[in-house]
């Protein structure tokens, strides 16, 4: 009996062990997908007022891009948001499909604009 509630305590603690783990590991990717997200929309910004201050034959097609491009960082940011609401395992298949978006979306942005993401 008492090895019975010695084995049942070892296995909660191996659970709170693993929950604590995946909630930093799920904190870690929230924070690096807020980071991605603010510095792409930093970098559309600087791209936005560049094309602003020049003038050339295709800067329509090329703004056009730009607010494409925002619209779809918009769109991750809100996806973010409610993967942030959400519980398990819903919470970490919209993180894993906004990390997949903004892969996505720095590949269209650095073939499109000519930047080169790292």
């Amino acid at each position: 009996m008492v090895l019975d509630h010695a084995i049942a305590a070892n296995s909660q603690t191996e659970l709170t062990d693993q929950c604590k783990s995946l909630q930093i590991d799920e904190s870690e990717l929230e924070n690096e997908l807020e980071n991605r997200i603010e510095n792409l929309d930093k970098l559309l910004h600087s791209v936005h007022a560049a094309l602003e201050q020049e003038s050339f034959s295709r800067k329509t097609h090329a703004l056009d891009l730009v607010i494409d491009i925002r619209m779809k960082i918009k769109a991750s940011h809100r996806m973010l948001q409610v993967a942030k609401l959400l519980s398990e395992p819903a919470r970490e298949s919209m993180l894993l499909r906004v990390r997949n978006c903004l892969n996505t979306l720095e590949e269209e942005f650095a073939s499109h604009l000519g930047v080169r993401m790292t």
